[in-house]
């Protein structure tokens, strides 16, 4: 006889709150009954939703972008993404990232790249503005995390795009509840040589920042401090070869030539509206940035996740560098804007991350 599970119990199952659950249940994602003040479901069907992110088995899901279907075969269910778009190393799954997040295989990705809605940042865009409070947002953030952790490899790093400002300080409290849930790695500035926003009250805004996280304490990632180096000038280079406490020169200027560790200070300039790398998404982060935290955070083969595709800057750099992805995205037209730049890239071989 199947088990009977309580809202509490079924959000323990799925890492997710028990407000999801009930909302879940609400849009008929979850079947249940009502009992007492809870609602009660079967165990059979939250293992199902949890394998496959479905409503109900036998029937496609209503959704613009995804139909995916279910069909039971004696005790095994096939899966079939029609919004699933092969192209390069990766994939571009058309859909919500809640959706595809519980279908995809645990300890599988060795870096995650996360740039999610800022939560009210971006006022004039629908998906920024989805969250009647923080408090929501929060719950949502959470709900996301949880599932990127279980899809992240033990040595692999979660890296979280968030700002600070008037507007922005949801962003602490994301910071916090999200380095209780998984261990606190490095907070990375993101210089953007430039600032936005001119305040009349404050110091103008000119970074961003990116929070890393791992599974805990006592896990090793991976990460290669050599494969992202900053170059000295030559007159730099010169003026420490005249340095006489160094014996051996051959090998100091080897060592000059690879240039210094980079910081976790980046500076890379934003992408303005002048710029050929800009492409129509509001928030689009420049290659030059992404494509050094994939370096440092993978290696070729590796499998590099987006839940937050947008433009598809994760999956150009990741494409470039020869790294496996695999991009979610619920907007249509961003999922025709980054497949458009992968192609373009697969298509010039030398393409520069620069």
């Amino acid at each position: 006889m199947d088990n009977v599970l309580t809202t509490e119990a079924a959000a323990l199952i799925l890492g997710v709150s028990q407000a999801r659950i009930r909302k879940l249940i609400k849009d008929g994602r979850l079947p249940a009954k009502k009992r007492g003040r809870d609602l009660l479901l079967q165990e059979s069907d939250v293992q199902l939703f949890a394998d496959y992110g479905r409503k109900n088995v036998g029937r496609p899901v209503e959704n613009d972008c995804v139909n995916a279907t279910i069909m039971e075969d004696g005790a095994m269910y096939h899966t079939s993404y029609e919004s699933t778009i092969l192209i390069g190393n990766g994939e571009i799954r058309s859909d919500d990232a809640l959706n595809v997040l519980p279908t995809l295989p645990a300890n599988r990705y060795q870096m995650i790249i996360a740039d999610p809605p800022y939560f009210q940042v971006l006022l004039e865009e629908q998906w920024d503005n989805a969250w009647q409070s923080s408090d929501d947002y929060l719950n949502w953030t959470l709900e996301w995390v949880r599932q990127c952790k279980r899809v992240l490899k033990q040595d692999g790093l979660l890296y979280i795009f968030g700002q600070l400002g008037k507007r922005e300080h949801v962003w602490l409290h994301s910071c916090s509840i999200l380095a209780k849930e998984m261990q606190f790695h490095d907070m990375i500035i993101w210089d953007r040589a430039v600032g936005y926003n001119e305040r009349y009250d404050s110091f103008t805004p000119q970074y961003e920042m990116v929070l890393v996280l791992r599974h805990a304490a006592n896990t090793k990632p991976y990460f290669d401090k050599d494969a992202v180096r900053l170059p000295y000038d030559e007159e730099k280079i010169q003026s420490y070869l005249r340095d006489k406490r160094y014996k051996d020169k051959e090998i100091r200027e080897k060592h000059l030539r690879k240039g210094k560790y980079a910081t976790n200070i980046l500076r890379v300039p934003s992408l303005k509206g002048s710029s050929k790398e800009k492409i129509g998404h509001p928030s689009q982060k420049p290659i030059a940035l992404i494509s050094q935290l994939i370096s440092v955070s993978t290696r070729k083969g590796d499998y590099v996740l987006d839940p937050f595709l947008g433009s598809g800057t994760t999956a150009a750099s990741a494409q470039a560098l020869g790294r496996n992805w695999l991009g979610i995205e619920s907007n249509a037209e961003y999922v025709k804007i980054a497949q458009k730049r992968i192609a373009e890239i697969i298509s010039v071989p030398e393409f520069s991350l620069d």
